[in-house]
């Protein structure tokens, strides 16, 4: 029932987008983006590196995609102005070796530091409850830096 109303979710934004552009006065509406992510900054900093592509609807909103260099994350991102917030899947293994895939989410604030150069903070939610073997996650903040091409 979850994964349908997000599905569905996911759909009908796309849909509504694609129906609904806005002009842009940027030469160019697809960036790579590469980021470098501190996870977990209050109990010690665990570095990951992520690629992925944003898409900038306007000069206020954007939408995109990221996955960590190791493919234990995926993220659908969509922003508008300073605010950021992902939707996604994280691979976890359990203590039997086997591993899970679980949902993510995310909110926060990024920060244009200069033209192609960005800083991002969000808290960051792992639905990892209710797993047999499995200890569950606790939410962290996570800080990032990142340049956009």
């Amino acid at each position: 029932m979850k994964n349908k109303f997000i599905i569905s979710f996911l759909i009908g934004i796309s849909s509504f987008c694609i129906l609904f552009p806005q002009n842009s006065n940027s030469e160019r509406n697809i960036s790579p983006s590469i980021t470098i992510r501190y996870d977990d900054i209050l109990a010690g900093m665990t570095p990951s590196s992520t690629i992925g592509i944003l898409l900038s609807i306007d000069d206020t909103k954007y939408s995109g995609f990221d996955t960590s260099s190791d493919a234990s994350e995926l993220r659908i991102l969509v922003g508008w102005k300073w605010t950021i917030l992902g939707l996604g899947t994280k691979k976890i293994e359990l203590d039997d070796g086997s591993e899970r895939i679980v949902g993510m989410t995310s909110f926060g604030a990024k920060y244009r530091v200069l033209d192609g150069m960005f800083t991002s903070m969000e808290y960051v939610r792992i639905d990892d409850e209710e797993i047999e073997g499995y200890e569950p996650q606790a939410d962290f903040i996570r800080l990032s830096i990142g340049v956009d091409f």
